[in-house]
């Protein structure tokens, strides 16, 4: 009997504090100022990536339309001590992202050809984003990114739908053809929603953005005959460019309160 009258006094406890904390952050939850605050989260998404090249006759080929993941971490930081840079956020991002391009074509009208470059890169990006208005769930923004890729692999191939024996591929790790490092500028908008719950809140982001190279990607001037085929178009210049759409998901490092007169919390 005292077993089941003390688990009984405990349940009864339990209810009663569960009681008071709901009822206290009930208060405090309408109080929260639920703008733009320190957040840490992941993202992911779809890429399309391609190359602008010098050489116009290979440039105008129509690029394959090539989808790739993407994905990585995020950090971000509004600016509010300053009023003029209110609206303002800057952030830090380490991506995963494979750029590139596809073409398949015939220059000589005999012989159906498809080069194409696969580069995976680490990308290391500062976005710096304006919230063109702040709100408790749903605020626009656009954003500017300086991004430095560090290329860690890939592949150049070339291939002949029918003349395979002519078919030529090389690891871009194992060539002189790519440079190991890219640098380029991401621009882009997108909308940032808060899902808030009792006590804690997640912070969607949806962006699309234009990512333009900025550097020629071709690596050493001294290329073996393997990675002249791999290089596609001698003597000219290659850059990156993409579109990337991108989802995040991501929770803030700390809490605001608005003044409470009850409570006294800020």
């Amino acid at each position: 009997m005292k077993k089941l009258l003390t688990i009984l006094f405990f349940i009864f406890l339990s209810f009663n504090l569960t009681a008071q904390v709901d009822y206290s952050f009930g208060n405090i939850k309408h109080r929260r100022d639920r703008g733009v605050v320190p957040t840490i989260g992941i993202k992911g998404g779809l890429t399309h990536y391609y190359m602008h090249f010098a050489y116009e006759r290979y440039n105008k080929l129509p690029n394959d339309f090539l989808l790739n993941p993407g994905y990585g971490l995020y950090v971000e930081y509004p600016i509010k001590k300053a009023k003029k840079l209110k609206g303002l956020a800057i952030g830090g991002e380490i991506m995963m992202i494979e750029r590139g391009f596809q073409k398949s074509f015939d220059f000589r009208g005999d012989m159906p050809e498809v080069d194409r470059i696969k580069a995976n890169y680490i990308d290391i990006r500062i976005p710096v984003t304006y919230y063109i208005h702040q709100a408790n769930l749903l605020s626009p923004y656009v954003f500017v990114a300086p991004d430095f890729g560090i290329c860690y692999g890939g592949e150049f191939s070339k291939t002949f739908k029918d003349n395979p024996e002519l078919n030529n591929s090389v690891d871009i790790s194992k060539s002189n053809a790519m440079r190991s490092y890219d640098i380029s500028l991401a621009v882009g908008a997108g909308l940032r929603y808060n899902i808030h719950f009792q006590v804690f809140t997640l912070v969607l982001k949806l962006d699309g953005s234009f990512n333009l190279g900025l550097l020629n990607t071709n690596g050493a001037s001294n290329l073996t005959y393997v990675d002249q085929i791999a290089y596609h178009v001698k003597n000219d210049s290659r850059k990156n460019r993409g579109f990337e759409v991108m989802f995040s998901i991501g929770v803030p490092l700390k809490f605001n309160f608005l003044h409470d007169s009850c409570w006294g919390w800020k």
